[in-house]
């Protein structure tokens, strides 16, 4: 069965490359997320929608450690950047803080605002 993608989460993914990008193919129909917000699930990634934030995804190990801190309805919130390169990894900033993932050591580091 394939799912739908629609709305600003699917411009998001559309703008992105769609199904060759590195989100892939859907895994999910759009789901409520916790505080008002959407999401959808891909086979590489996530993207969250929230009105005061934006539409953003959340890939990899960033994506690991902001679900072990809660994800959308934890401490750091909604993300409201799209995962970005730094010198040595990335960097996904959210409402509250910001991940950061190092290809050094292939760890990541919380910071909370």
């Amino acid at each position: 069965m394939g799912f739908e993608v629609k709305g600003t989460i699917g411009d998001h993914y559309n703008e992105a490359g769609g199904a060759s990008s590195p989100l892939g193919e859907p895994t999910s129909d759009e789901q409520d997320a916790p505080n008002g917000g959407k999401y959808q699930e891909f086979t590489g990634g996530v993207i969250y929608f929230n009105l005061a934030t934006g539409t953003f995804t959340v890939y990899g190990e960033i994506r690991k450690a902001w679900e072990a801190e809660g994800g959308a309805g934890g401490p750091l919130g909604f993300p409201t950047s799209d995962e970005q390169d730094i010198e040595g990894g990335k960097v996904s900033n959210f409402e509250h803080g910001s991940i950061s993932y190092s290809f050094a050591d292939n760890s990541t580091s919380v910071n909370r605002a």
